[in-house]
């Protein structure tokens, strides 16, 4: 199980950090839009369009990764002082929640990106690019936060059953 784990973990941690890479294009692009517009009064039609479908594709394939690493926001006031079988129930009650709430974006994500890929859906901007490359990642991206989150909920489960960690 230790080996299954650990390959959900890397792939958490290598999309993360491939997807990171997007906010320096995303950077660029922006720093491009402004200088066209302000400096040379030539705004682009695709800049600001092209940087939203980015970041909404990084906030989506960085889920996992920030799963993985525990960034996700959490009220720790209580949390802090249970022991680590009590965090590791909490985690388990709390990981049946997430697993609904992703469970309802990968079924709603992936009927929203197929029909966007079966009509060659397309922005209704000046621009046009094709929406469906985005929209594929809000499935791709809950799938592997279900990874991550099974993982984490099988290290959990252990823990509040048997007292021990499992790396």
């Amino acid at each position: 199980m230790k080996h299954i784990l650990g390959i959900i973990d890397t792939l958490s941690e290598w999309s993360g950090k491939a997807f990171s890479v997007l906010i320096l294009f995303i950077i660029a692009i922006l720093l491009y839009e402004v200088t066209m517009r302000y400096l040379f009064g030539n705004p682009t039609i695709w800049a600001h369009e092209t940087s939203q479908h980015m970041f909404g594709a990084y906030a989506m394939m960085s889920g996992a990764y920030i799963l993985l690493k525990r960034q996700h926001i959490r009220i720790d006031i209580l949390y802090d002082h249970l022991s680590s079988r009590a965090k590791a129930g909490v985690d388990l009650f709390t990981y049946l929640l997430f697993f609904l709430f992703i469970g309802v974006i990968m079924t709603f994500g992936w009927q929203m990106a197929w029909h966007s890929m079966q009509i060659g859906e397309i922005s209704n901007t000046t621009f046009h690019p094709l929406l469906y490359p985005v929209k594929l990642t809000i499935p791709i991206g809950a799938f592997l936060m279900l990874l991550q989150g099974l993982a984490h909920f099988l290290r959990s489960l252990i823990m509040a059953t048997q007292g021990k960690e499992l790396a």
